[in-house]
Order: C-alpha cells, then structure tokens, then sequence
C-alpha cells in the first residue's frame, strides 16, 4: 500500500545493478521519493550485455531456474518472454560431446536425512537474506556436508555452482553459499530459462519506471547525521532522509563517514575473481548452457574455463567464464582459453571483449561463525542506512531481488513512526 505522502521520504539508492532497481522499484511504489546514483552509464550490474553485430549477448545472468519464483513474478509483470533453454549440458573434451547435466535425484536416504537437518538446524535457509542460517552452515562445504553425511549434495550441485561463478569445492568457502544455491535450485530442478531480451533488457525495463535515476555520476561524499544524509554529486550536495548502499560497503568507504563497524565489516569482504570473455569460436557442441568437465571439479584449474553461454543458436559468439588467479591476468586467461579451445578440436577466431568481475561477496568460515551476517543485519537502519546486494542476500538475482524486496517491506512500507529517542529508526 503506498504511504501517505506527509510519511513519504526521500531515499538516495547507490548503485543501479539488479539489487538496487528492484529496491527503486518497491520504494517507488511505496510512495517515497527515490533518486538513483549509478556511476556507469548502463543500469543492471553485473547482469551487464555488450551488443556485437546488433544483437546482446549476457555477460553475467545467462538464465534462471524454475524455482525462482520472485523473478518470474517480475518477468511476467514486465511482459518479457522467456524461452525453456533445458537442462545445462556437460561437455566432455575428451570425446568432443556433451550430455545433459540434470542433477540426479537424490536417493531417498539422503533427501530425508537433508530435510531433518534444515527443519532442526535451518529452517529458513530458502527465506530471503543469509543471516538467519549463516552460524549453523559456517564450515566449509565439504567438511559440513561430510559431517552430517550429505556429500550427495556436492556430488548434485557441485558442478553447477562452481560453473555459475560460487567456486570450487576444495576451497574454504562455507557450506551456507552451496546449500542457498541447491534451495534456490529446487533441490534438482534441472531445467533453464532464458529471458527473450536478456537480463539487461529486464533492469532497462525496471530502470524506465524510476524518474529519479542519474547515470553517470560521481559520488564524492557522504556524511550522515540526525539532520539526514547528505550526498556530494559531482560537486553539487542533496540531502535525503534515507540511503540504501546497494554497492559493497568496502567498495563505498572511500566517501563515507563510516564508523569503525562499517570499516570492521568491510575488512573482512572477500570476493572471487572472475572473468567473462566473449569471442567467436568454432567446432565446440551447440548448446545455450555448457559446462566443462574437467575444470569444475578443483581449483587448481583456476584460469580455464568452467562454462560457456551461446546467447543466439544461430551464431558462434560464446560467452566463456573462468576463474582468475594471483598470477594471471585477463590477457593470460583468454590465451588460456584459445589453447583450450583448441585442444577441444575448435577455435577462438576473434576475441570481441573481456570482463574480470569481483564476484560472490562473503564472509570465510571464522567470519560466518562469529556472527558476521548477524552484525551487518544489526547495521540495518543505523545512521538513516541500508544494506542490499550480494553480501547479505546471496550472489543470484532472486535473492539480491528477493532481499531488496523484503528489505522495503520491512523498513519503508505500511504505519511508519519514528521510534522514541531515536528518529533514526522506523517501526
């Protein structure tokens, strides 16, 4: 229900990827007054498209699963049409084929044994945000599914979450990022489906509906008091009431009056290193979702590529993804990719573009388990701000978009009164 007007505020929205449209979006529609600062001049974040001979390729979302039911709900309401692309195919290049990889379901044994341990441990595990299951799923991944015998879900999910950017298995990487991702899976749902336009196209379309986003802009400061926020745009400053941090908070520090919290929270960040090449190859199977073997099962192959994307089925162009490393940089991973390519009977004709992502921001295990997500959800509202994005949600646009959405549900929306001694906070 859109608020009253004389209860209307003025939110500041940093950051116009997926994250920060949809909570635009909500807070638009619960009748407040939005203005969206984005430093690029495209909106969608990482679900960014380059155009090559007049048609978009994806670089970052290719597709989402069935069970995504918030971003199908948007899709719908926006009017985009979606194509069933099928299952991710498995390609093998020894033998030059691929098959499909539909996650086998889980015996009997297994499933059973994995939703008494949700019910007891973490019954909200599929509930938007990562907080509530972090403590109890802080162990690495391997370590805690071994624990309570459910190595079978490694076995299922490993190699679609290492494909889709989460990481390899054999690193120190909580189990609570593997288990969110097989929630938001379905638990083997196998099937993709591709936006018509792309994921690019679906944050243009969300971007038309906010009047008050500025692209392009530089924000040099931000300083927040019990007066409101006040935001230094390229030179000029505005005032708002509210300012929703849809960026990383360790990416925003170098303008912010953080408080030592912030900064201590920001410290302990980490981030994965990715890259997105996109090139014309040849000789490779056709298919619009392929996952490569031999690469996903150790990260010792950090550098080569784990998965490739064939946005049109009647072109060449792929988008390839791969993780990075210490020692190489992106012109050494597309070299790595063109003798791949080639060892696999094709070839890399033309290299169009190159993009290195700072993906999957998370907190390691000691982080997790001494209540990392706890003391950045404690951050929500706190000096008139709020936190979206990756970090608290999950690295999937259903759960940055499923975050964002409770986020304003929460906070922005139905009988809003400032709290007692403090008119910094809102019930």
């Amino acid at each position: 229900m859109p608020a009253d007007f004389e209860h209307a505020r003025s939110v500041a929205v940093l950051g116009a990827g997926a994250s920060g449209l949809a909570a635009a979006r909500e807070l638009t529609r619960a009748g407040h007054r939005v203005t969206v600062l984005e430093a690029r001049h495209a909106v969608g974040g990482q679900c960014a498209a380059a155009e090559i001979d007049g048609r978009g390729y994806d670089l970052g979302g290719h597709g989402y699963s069935p069970a995504h039911h918030r971003l199908d709900a948007l899709v719908a309401e926006l009017g985009l049409r979606t194509t069933d692309t099928g299952p991710p195919l498995l390609f093998d290049p020894v033998t030059g084929r691929s098959r499909p990889r539909v996650p086998g379901p889980l015996c009997r044994e297994t499933l059973t044994r994995y939703h008494r341990v949700r019910a007891e441990l973490f019954p909200r595990i599929a509930d938007p945000g990562l907080a509530h299951s972090a403590r109890v799923l802080a162990a690495p991944a391997r370590r805690w599914l071994a624990e309570y015998r459910l190595s079978a879900l490694a076995e299922a999910f490993g190699p679609g979450y290492t494909a889709a950017g989460y990481g390899h298995l054999d690193l120190d990487l909580p189990a609570l990022y593997l288990v969110k991702y097989a929630e938001l899976t379905g638990l083997g749902a196998g099937q993709v489906r591709a936006l018509d336009g792309g994921f690019a196209e679906l944050w243009r379309r969300v971007a038309r509906e906010l009047p008050g986003l500025r692209r392009g802009v530089r924000v040099e400061r931000i300083t927040r008091d019990a007066d409101g926020v006040r935001v230094v745009v390229d030179g000029t400053e505005h005032t708002f009431d509210d300012l929703v941090l849809a960026v990383g908070l360790d990416e925003v520090l170098p303008v912010l009056d953080a408080t030592e919290e912030e900064r201590a929270l920001a410290a302990r960040i980490r981030r994965l290193d990715l890259y997105t090449t996109l090139g014309s190859v040849s000789g490779l199977p056709p298919g619009a979702h392929t996952l490569v073997q031999p690469h996903l099962t150790g990260s010792a192959s950090r550098g080569h590529c784990v998965s490739f994307h064939r946005r049109h089925p009647d072109t060449d162009v792929l988008a390839c993804h791969a993780y990075g490393r210490p020692d190489l940089d992106g012109p050494a991973v597309a070299d790595l990719l063109r003798a791949d390519v080639r060892a696999w009977g094709g070839q890399l004709h033309r290299l169009h573009l190159q993009r290195r992502w700072r993906f999957l921001p998370h907190f390691d295990s000691a982080d997790l388990a001494a209540g990392a997500l706890d003391r950045l959800e404690a951050l929500q509202g706190q000096r008139r701000t709020y936190h979206l994005g990756g970090l608290p949600a999950f690295e999937l646009v259903e759960c940055v978009l499923g975050y964002a959405q409770d986020l304003v549900r929460r906070h922005f929306t139905g009988l809003r009164q400032e709290v007692p001694g403090h008119p910094l906070l809102i019930v």
